[in-house]
């Protein structure tokens, strides 16, 4: 007697899709009551800004507005591709060279993850500012007058670099360990150098990797308040505490929180479009 079977089809098939991709109507209300949680502050400030009328406008286009996002931008990109490389290096040592302990090494290049912007920048100040321990321990002749300053753009970048590029090592990282080498051996094979392989071989496979880590750098960097403040690099975390806790009217603190919004769904966006046309690649 045959036993008849549901015919279930491969996962690409759309019933299939269908059948397993419909959550439960209990999860469904619970994940739309969340957003709608987590909307409310959008909301707020949404209604704040729009109470203002005109003058939200006036603010958006102004010189002060403008300065913010092109400073909080600058200051993002620069992170992010300082990160991705940094990160892609420690990645390929750690997953692809003969260096020792490399296990070791993987915990220690991950530790500024556990470290707050804010600790980080405190300590870099103790460490590299005017009378820190570096200029306290130089001998006389080798102490520079003035001594270099840390603060400002540079001072943020070097700092959030540092912090943020285990982003991109772990996801570069498991992506590596998942090649299979043998690739790379035919590239090298075939007379392709070492550069040629990485950028003909490997980087295609990596680069959805790179780009979630890129995306994790960027959005960390946006929101970060630790480190600018300490710094003192006015982006739009430093600018919006400022305006809220020193000014009477707050719509410009309002608008700039929703430009950083904006700018955040952009990056998104962004990132989704260039993983849909890797994945396509593929």
């Amino acid at each position: 007697m045959a036993i008849s079977t549901p015919a279930i089809g491969p996962p690409g098939d759309s019933r299939f899709r269908r059948r397993i991709g419909r959550p439960p109507r209990l999860l469904q209300a619970a994940a739309l009551g969340i957003a709608s949680l987590a909307l409310i502050p959008v909301v707020y400030l949404a209604l704040r800004v729009l109470d203002s009328g005109g003058e939200a406008w006036e603010l958006l286009l102004g010189p002060r507005t403008l300065q913010i996002v092109g400073r909080s931008a600058g200051l993002a990109l620069s992170v992010t591709a300082a990160a991705v490389v940094l990160g892609t290096l420690a990645a390929w040592l750690v997953s692809r060279s003969d260096l020792a302990g490399r296990r070791v090494w993987t915990v220690a290049l991950c530790l500024p993850l556990a470290v707050p912007s804010y600790v980080g920048a405190f300590a870099w100040v103790a460490a590299l500012g005017p009378g820190g321990l570096v200029q306290t321990s130089l001998p006389a002749p080798l102490r520079l007058d003035p001594w270099p300053e840390i603060y400002g753009f540079w001072g943020a970048w070097s700092l959030l670099t540092l912090l943020t590029y285990p982003y991109v090592m772990l996801t570069a990282r498991s992506t590596l360990l998942r090649q299979d080498p043998a690739l790379e051996d035919a590239s090298r094979s075939l007379g392709r150098g070492e550069w040629s392989t990485f950028a003909r071989v490997t980087f295609p496979q990596l680069r959805p990797a790179l780009g979630a880590g890129a995306l994790l750098v960027a959005l960390y960097t946006l929101s970060d308040f630790g480190a600018v403040s300490i710094l003192r690099y006015e982006t739009f975390t430093w600018a919006i505490y400022n305006q809220y806790r020193g000014a009477f009217d707050r719509t410009l603190a309002a608008l700039l929180s929703l430009v950083l919004v904006a700018a955040t769904l952009l990056i998104l966006t962004a990132e989704s479009a260039v993983r849909g046309k890797s994945r396509a690649h593929r």
